[in-house]
């Protein structure tokens, strides 16, 4: 697994075809995605990064806008055929041209199976930059071919005010019962994030849910991470065995699973 992450490449090198990995939430979804997409290409792995929704335009980062499914399949087998790193978008957002627009994901399904070698890395919700999301009935915005849904969290959201940590905190207040102006605990992330009408909406039925949680990047960090991940794990969801904690920007991450 050279070149990714040994806790990531578990995860993702024994995803069957199609390979499409879905990142949801907030606290850090574009920084793993491509994250990722870096680890896969030094591992000699064709990884391909992409939006349901909108992505910053980003100078570091080479987009091939898209404009139809025709040219869509085109753009992504040239760039196969040269080993390139791309992102794959549907062009500039209308009135937001600091945004790229998102591709639908049935889109994403039908490529990932026309190149099932390839692992295709999907950011499918916006957080504006909050480490905390709440989300809206047509959210989040995953292919349905997804067999793994990262649900990313940043450790930095707890203990600060709702109205502060989440985006759209009056969604999740509806949905936990928690005052808006109140500080963020490890159950209430733990209860969105395994809330039926929260994280785990519109989650393909067969896809692996695996929680991240981000920014762990002191030892206080570490020991709120890892208190967060238990409780998470207590709870015995089906779809939930194991928590990954750790940091994007260090390239440090660590696997706690469930006891038996």
């Amino acid at each position: 697994m050279s070149g990714l992450n040994d806790v990531w490449g578990e995860l993702i090198f024994g995803l069957r075809s199609p390979r499409i990995v879905t990142m949801i939430g907030g606290g850090g979804k574009t920084s793993l995605m491509y994250c990722l997409q870096a680890g896969l290409y030094r591992a000699g792995r064709t990884a391909v990064a992409a939006t349901t929704t909108k992505l910053s335009r980003d100078s570091s980062c080479r987009f091939a806008p898209i404009a139809s499914l025709a040219e869509g399949y085109d753009a992504v087998e040239s760039a196969l055929r040269h080993g390139a790193l791309i992102t794959l978008v549907a062009g500039v957002a209308a009135g937001d041209p600091a945004k790229m627009a998102g591709i639908p994901p049935e889109w994403i399904d039908r490529l990932a199976t026309r190149f099932p070698d390839t692992v295709f890395l999907v950011e499918g919700d916006g957080s504006a930059g909050r480490p905390l999301k709440g989300h809206l009935a047509h959210e989040p915005v995953i292919p349905a071919a997804s067999g793994l849904v990262i649900a990313v969290v940043g450790v930095d959201a707890l203990g600060t005010p709702l109205n502060a940590a989440a985006h759209r905190p009056d969604r999740i207040a509806e949905l936990t019962g928690a005052e808006p102006g109140s500080p963020v605990s490890a159950r209430l992330v733990a209860e969105l994030l395994l809330h039926p009408q929260g994280y785990l909406r519109r989650c393909p039925p067969a896809s692996r849910v695996v929680p991240f949680i981000n920014k762990v990047e002191s030892p206080e960090r570490r020991a709120l991470a890892r208190e967060l991940a238990t409780v998470i794990l207590e709870r015995r969801h089906p779809r939930v065995d194991t928590v990954v904690i750790g940091s994007v920007r260090q390239q440090e991450f660590e696997r706690v699973v469930a006891e038996a």
